[in-house]
């Protein structure tokens, strides 16, 4: 066989520092991450990454495979949390927004009760007033017609003794 200019490369790991260095880099990027929690989850990526390095060591150790872990991989870890981070803010600022529309359109709905409630007091004190009167004209109306009763017996109790007369009367002419 030939071998012409053959190179081994050997990659080291990173050190700590320059992890959380490269973390917070890419993660000063997203605007939905709060700077508050910006050193502590550079810390974090660059604690898994580590680990990861370590759970290798014992990995090939005890099962003699290799499970490589490189620069490009821990950039992919960083670029895997900002995609995830990025559409689960978007999920939750959906669901905000839903429950924001759903407590204005409470808010709403019990604001048109009130008003309506408002409204059918008003018609109520209306109704009572308008059934007063019916009951103080349905009262007239009675007393009218207890007064035509009574002189509609007297006319007829007259009409009798004028027709009791008239016949009395057409008797003596005869």
């Amino acid at each position: 066989g030939l071998v012409n200019s053959t190179a081994i490369n050997w990659f080291h790991e990173w050190p700590q520092e320059a992890l959380i260095s490269v973390s917070k880099k890419f993660l000063q990027k997203l605007e939905v991450l709060p700077a508050i929690y910006l050193d502590s989850v550079a810390r974090f990526m660059s604690f898994v990454h580590t680990q990861v390095n370590a759970t290798s060591r014992v990995y090939l150790q005890s099962e003699r495979r290799y499970n490589y872990t490189t620069p490009k991989s821990f950039l992919e870890q960083i670029s895997l949390y900002a995609k995830l981070l990025l559409q689960k803010s978007a999920e939750l600022a959906g669901k905000v927004d839903r429950l924001e529309n759903g407590l204005d359109k409470l808010k709403s709905t019990a604001d048109q009760v009130d008003d309506l409630k408002e409204k059918l007091a008003i018609q109520e004190v209306e109704l009572q007033v308008k059934n007063d009167a019916a009951d103080a004209l349905i009262e007239i109306v009675r007393v009218e017609t207890e007064k035509v009763s009574t002189e509609k017996a007297i006319a007829d109790g007259e009409e009798r003794k004028v027709a009791l007369i008239a016949t009395e009367v057409s008797k003596k002419q005869q």
